[in-house]
This record gives structure tokens, C-alpha cells and sequence, in this order.
């Protein structure tokens, strides 16, 4: 590992280790967006992997049971080579908690995600998140 990639690295490292659980999500999303790009599959499993193991089925079991085939869906997707198509999936849902991030920002700093209806569990595991974008 050359220097500028261990910085680099570090830098990653840190920005995990101080992001909200509604950023570590957007993260995870970025590093499946990422290898859809890359066409790396195994990237892209552990993406989705994140994602699925944040689920917060006791918040709302269908909206979290949706969120699951959907990210099994995307997996598929992938496995077949059609990663534009999951892209294009993985970039909607990016979007969409990008927004719910910005009204979340907007609104009072005792305001949590999940009054926003997110089916994301509050203790996302940040190793996990890193393990997916260092990819």
C-alpha cells in the first residue's frame, strides 16, 4: 500500500467513524453505486450486504421486508451482469435518502431519521460500511 493510499485510507476511516447512521447508509449506497460502476460483483455483494444487515424490521417489518427484496433484486441483477440496471436502482433509493437527509438537516437537531419512516437500524456497523467502500 503506497502512502497517498493509507492516507487516503485514514481518511475514510475518519469519515465513518463520525457519520450518522443516515450517512453511513448514503455511504453504503455510494459503494454500491461505486462497484455497479466498476462491474465488481463482489463489491457490489458487500454493499448490498450492508444495506440488508441495516434493516430495522421491528420499525416497520414490511417496509423493511420491501427494502430486502429489493436489495436481493439488485444483487440479481448484478450476479446476471446487468449493472446498469441495478445502478439505476441503487441511485433512486440513493436519492430519495439524500433528501430525506437534507429535510432531516432542516428540521430541529432533536429530529431522528426514523420520524422520517427510515427502516434503517440505529446502530449501523461502521466497520461494515468500511469494509464495503475500501471495497
Amino acid at each position: 500500500m503506497t502512502n497517498l493510499q493509507a492516507v487516503t485510507q485514514t481518511y475514510r476511516m475518519n469519515q465513518i467513524a463520525g457519520a450518522s447512521p443516515l450517512d453511513l447508509l448514503i455511504m453504503a449506497y455510494d459503494a454500491a453505486l461505486a462497484s455497479c460502476g466498476q462491474r465488481d460483483l463482489a463489491r457490489l455483494t458487500k454493499a448490498i450486504g450492508v444495506l440488508r444487515d441495516a434493516l430495522d424490521y421491528s420499525y416497520d417489518a414490511d417496509v423493511a421486508l420491501g427494502f430486502f427484496r429489493l436489495y436481493q433484486y439488485i444483487g440479481d441483477l448484478g450476479r446476471k451482469g446487468e449493472y446498469d440496471e441495478a445502478a439505476e436502482l441503487l441511485r433512486e433509493l440513493r436519492d430519495a435518502w439524500a433528501q430525506v437527509r437534507e429535510r432531516y438537516q432542516a428540521t430541529s437537531a432533536t429530529a431522528t431519521p426514523q420520524q422520517y419512516g427510515a427502516p434503517v437500524g440505529q446502530q449501523m456497523a461502521s466497520a461494515s460500511v468500511g469494509v464495503a467502500l475500501a471495497g
